[in-house]
């Protein structure tokens, strides 16, 4: 019995010591996700507490990438939150990057969400400029909502972010995006 209550007070721990920073952005679906990409919009040179990132995620995380064009070997990547801060996070603020909310779908049901939030993001130099969506799998505990796992995928020529992701000033009147025009140096 001892070992058992230890055990499950060890899973706990990481909850609660997470749990004790709060904000009304974690009372919503929407907002948590829209938190998370705040917390990932960088100026150049900026620096960030990546405690406050961890805290908007389970301890068991997963941030998982789809490159469908990618070779084989390399279309899905999948990290643990540590190593997204590891490796991903310093190239942020090397250039600089903003990602804003262009559309958002959430379906929730009994403590469980999942947000489709469509997505533009860009550097300020224009060397990297997307569209996508980015799938959210959340989970209330606690009383906030936690992300328990993300997945991405930007649009392509052949797949095309369709206007039910969009907010009405994003969409196109076909129902096709318009291609963007990259920015020239």
């Amino acid at each position: 019995m001892t070992k058992c209550f230890y055990i499950i007070f060890s899973l706990l721990i990481p909850i609660q010591l997470f749990s004790q920073i709060d904000t009304m952005a974690l009372k919503t679906p929407e907002g948590i996700t829209a938190k998370m990409l705040e917390f990932i919009s960088f100026e150049k040179g900026e620096t960030k507490d990546w405690n406050e990132y961890r805290n908007l995620f389970l301890p068991t995380a997963q941030k998982i990438s789809v490159k469908p064009d990618a070779p084989p070997s390399r279309q899905v990547r999948t990290m643990n939150l540590e190593e997204f801060i590891r490796y991903v996070g310093p190239q942020y603020p090397k250039e600089g990057f903003e990602e804003i909310v262009i559309g958002v779908d959430v379906n929730e049901f009994n403590g469980i969400a999942t947000v489709f939030q469509s997505f533009y993001c860009k550097t300020p130099s224009g060397s990297y400029e997307a569209r996508g969506v980015n799938s959210y799998q959340l989970v209330y505990l606690n009383d906030r909502w936690w992300i328990a796992s993300t997945m991405f995928i930007n649009e392509s020529e052949d797949a095309k972010l369709p206007n039910k992701y969009l907010y009405e000033k994003y969409q196109t009147k076909s129902g096709k995006s318009k291609k963007k025009k990259r920015h020239q140096k």
